[in-house]
């Protein structure tokens, strides 16, 4: 991307046919940065003036504007005015001064718009002023990061601006106590990852205390790295769970049963490997050992269930590829940055399967008391924008599940990087000899390099291989993350050889020459960071990011990948049948020299990405309904929670209900009642939760039968809602007959109104239509099918944007306070 170019206070995006095109037929990426030249040239005219006030001149000031939004004041004539003061306070503070791109980025979210800034272009500073700004309303902002250090480091860092500014600032980390989390969330500006904030949230629903709720209501949100949390986590179910009855579990034997079958034979799996089913000899060998006349019958479906996550578990589930084992535990590994994810594990049949295949005590069973996916969550803030170095290739799915527009904001200075062409290879063994001379001829310079790896254990075998070729080098993976902070210091520095999996991908800043200055430009001499991918990923977006680690804020730098016709990625999704059997190279230890192999294998890329769009849309729709159900039943309970309704059900039994306010008094049974109603919306929702997830594991079968599951799930889900509904009355109601007078109290333990003795929080690897759709969309055979379709539906789709740009604009008019 090329510098801005300034004539005054202007920020421009070189823009070309294609963009504009692109834009009116609809697209949800803006390059045309004009509407800012007026804010921007506002805020530049007012610098000399607050230049001129002292430190507690620009408090005061700073104390004015809040009082004029909390006075109903727009804060879009507010804007200018408190801009000036946090430019010149970052100053001041940090010595930061924003850049002019830097306030247009601020500009864009605070307009409620994601952000695309490249990598090194100072997003952490860029999120103070629209953050400040709406917080000048009373009403509390949160910055969404994307891991508990980001959280604490960003609030320390820019916090001597809010200050400065009459603001408070706080941040929300893993472990704090209730009282500690409350505290922050009532601080004007509150750091915090999603998880976390997430998770404070479905506690918040459980509340059965007005004082034990820590978040207050809901009124912006940033989030950074936003394509990753609103795209990539976006269909992460957040669950809060409590203790379950203890029971034996089948999975050891289960596991050691499975470990016995042999492929081809007792099972087999697609020729992709995102799918394993047992034969019918499996089935029949199975049946023998346990004993069962036949696994299909109804009264097996459980068993059956638990036998196919072994069969997932062994076959599908890599050691060190989606998982490695750490100080007992499985740890899941995120395929997207590489790193273990604390508190996340599979379903918890799959979960339960996984540990017995590598002998590990199982967690605690859990019973699920509340769930939701991120990007529901995420959609509960009025005000929701975000920042990231990778918003583009994003921008369509961003704005079909939030409705937010992406802008594009140029680099403060050149960019010079170079990005080299793919090197291609027929197989595994060429592509990893040639990264390693590759990494031999650079290193020889002095020059550091970056190896961006997929897996662990590709990680360990490179490395190994680079120490019996005699070079040095670091490793940078799940297994070792605790180094992470010196590792990527240090991997600037001349004669530096890191090998790391997707951690070095995302949200770390690599400088030449670490913190000496003078190596600095020694490495610059030499080309700067040299950074090589040993894969092409699902997404073109982490591929991005790996490109990103180079190039920062104007240095030098170069990229390239290597790939192989037998890579994951390419065997997985049939990539080989795009190629003419006419152009398929021969094994060969040289690179392939076919541009069209090269073309291919980047527009295959492109398919797997729609192909997860879709997924991500199909699963937005079947969680809507649950969604819409979980607003409905909660603003009820709140209502009873906060005193704002009574549930009024023991009324409809008079007599026993005259007995206890009799024997009680009328509060006393009024408390008890709102305390029953509680633990039975609870109780019911969690059941609730577990009818839908098991209806959605197996609705996709109806489609046998000519019918469309969706309609068919909503259906049955609406109608297990309303039984619910009728439930929770009647359990209220049974329990007026049921609870005991202890003096002048009502024994609710009597009727079981008691929390789990322990609940903890963790995500879940949940995506039940991944395969169904991967298969309906790509297929064998139907990825060229899917890209006819597209090709002839093009201009149809030109068309409807078009008039739907248009519409949108009107509409954007209207609603949009800054217009």
């Amino acid at each position: 991307m090329t510098a801005a170019l300034r004539v005054g206070p202007r920020v421009r995006n070189p823009i070309g046919w294609r963009q504009r095109l692109a834009r009116l037929g609809g697209s949800p990426v803006d390059l045309d940065l004009r509407a800012f030249d007026e804010p921007l040239a506002d805020i530049a005219r007012l610098e000399e003036e607050v230049a001129g006030l002292s430190d507690a001149q620009i408090t005061r000031r700073g104390a004015e504007l809040r009082a004029g939004a909390e006075a109903g004041l727009a804060l879009d004539v507010l804007r200018a005015p408190f801009f000036a003061l946090v430019r010149e306070a970052a100053g001041r503070t940090l010595g930061l001064r924003p850049f002019d791109v830097q306030v247009v980025a601020a500009l864009a979210l605070a307009r409620g718009r994601v952000v695309e800034m490249q990598t090194g272009e100072g997003k952490t500073l860029v999120a103070v002023m629209p953050a400040a700004l709406h917080a000048l309303t009373g009403n509390g902002v949160h910055v969404l990061t994307f891991n508990d250090y980001l959280a604490h480091r960003d609030a320390e860092w820019m916090g001597p601006i809010y200050r400065m500014l009459g603001l408070s600032v706080d941040a929300v980390q893993q472990g704090m106590t209730p009282a500690a989390r409350h505290r922050a969330y009532r601080a004007d500006v509150t750091y915090v990852t999603a998880r976390e904030a997430g998770f404070d949230y479905l506690r918040d629903l459980r509340a059965t205390d007005p004082g034990d709720i820590v978040h207050r209501p809901f009124h912006m949100a940033l989030v950074d790295e936003a394509d990753s949390l609103l795209i990539d986590e976006a269909r992460v179910p957040l669950v809060i769970a409590g203790r379950a009855e203890p029971h034996d579990s089948r999975a050891p034997r289960l596991a050691a049963l499975v470990g016995t079958l042999t492929a081809g034979v007792d099972f087999d799996t697609d020729e992709y490997g995102r799918s394993a089913e047992l034969t019918e000899a499996g089935l029949a060998r199975l049946e023998r050992e346990l004993g069962v006349s036949n696994l299909h019958d109804a009264g097996h479906y459980p068993l059956l269930t638990e036998i196919n996550c072994a069969l997932h578990a062994r076959v599908l589930l890599r050691r060190d590829v989606d998982y490695l084992v750490r100080d007992g535990r499985i740890g899941m590994i995120d395929e997207f940055t590489g790193r273990v994810v604390p508190d996340r594990h599979w379903p918890d049949g799959l979960q339960a399967a996984l540990e017995a295949k590598e002998s590990i005590a199982p967690d605690a069973d859990g019973r699920i008391l509340g769930s939701m996916p991120l990007q529901h969550y995420l959609r509960g803030y009025p005000l929701l924008c975000g920042m990231t170095g990778t918003a583009q290739d994003a921008a369509h799915e961003i704005h079909d599940l939030y409705g937010l527009e992406t802008v594009v904001v140029p680099t403060c200075r050149p960019m010079v990087r170079i990005d080299r062409p793919d090197v291609v290879f027929t197989h595994r063994e060429a592509k990893e000899q040639a990264v390693v001379d590759e990494i031999r001829r650079v290193h020889a310079r002095r020059r550091p390099v970056l190896v961006g790896t997929l897996s662990v254990v590709e990680s360990e075998r490179l490395a190994g291989r680079l120490r019996a070729a005699g070079v040095a080098c670091e490793v940078l993976n799940a297994r070792n993350d605790a180094a992470e902070a010196r590792l990527v210091a240090n991997a600037g520095r001349l004669d530096a050889v890191t090998i790391s999996t997707n951690m070095a991908g995302r949200g770390t800043d690599i400088r030449l020459g670490g913190a000496n200055e003078a190596e600095r430009e020694q490495v610059m001499a030499l080309g700067g960071l040299y950074v090589i991918g040993t894969n092409r990923h699902e997404s073109r977006r982490v591929d991005l990011q790996l490109r990103g680690r180079a190039g920062r804020q104007g240095d030098a730098g170069t990229t390239r990948f290597f790939v192989s016709l037998d890579d994951d990625l390419l065997v997985r999704y049939g990539i080989r049948n795009l190629i003419p059997a006419r152009l398929m190279p021969a094994r060969s230890d040289e690179p392939v020299e076919q541009p069209l192999v090269r073309r291919e294998i980047a527009r295959a890329q492109r398919i797997i990405e729609g192909q997860n769009h879709e997924i991500c849309g199909t699963l937005s729709r079947y969680t809507e309904i649950v969604e819409e159900q979980r607003r409905r039943l909660m603003e009820r309970r709140q209502a009873f929670l906060h005193g704002r309704a009574s549930p009024d059900v023991w009324r409809t039994v008079p007599d026993r209900y005259r007995e206890l306010v009799e024997a009680c008094g009328a509060e006393v049974v009024r408390r008890a009642e709102v305390a029953v109603t509680l633990h039975e919306i609870d109780q019911a929702w969690s059941e609730h939760l577990a009818r839908c997830a098991d209806l959605r594991e197996g609705i996709h079968l109806v489609r046998l039968g000519q019918q469309d599951p969706l309609a068919r799930f909503t259906d049955e889900v609406v109608d297990i809602y309303d039984r619910m509904e009728v439930e929770i009355d009647d359990a209220v109601r049974t329990a007026l007959h049921a609870i005991r007078v202890n003096g002048r109290h009502l024994d609710l333990a009597s009727v079981g109104v008691r929390g789990p003795a322990s609940t903890w929080t963790y995500l879940v690897n949940d995506n039940p239509f991944r395969d169904q759709i991967g298969q309906m969309l790509t297929g064998p055979g139907r990825t060229s099918i899917a890209i006819f379709s597209a090709m002839w539906l093009m201009p149809l789709m030109i068309t409807w944007g078009l008039v739907d740009r248009y519409l949108r604009r009107r509409a954007r008019r209207r609603a949009d306070p800054y217009r």
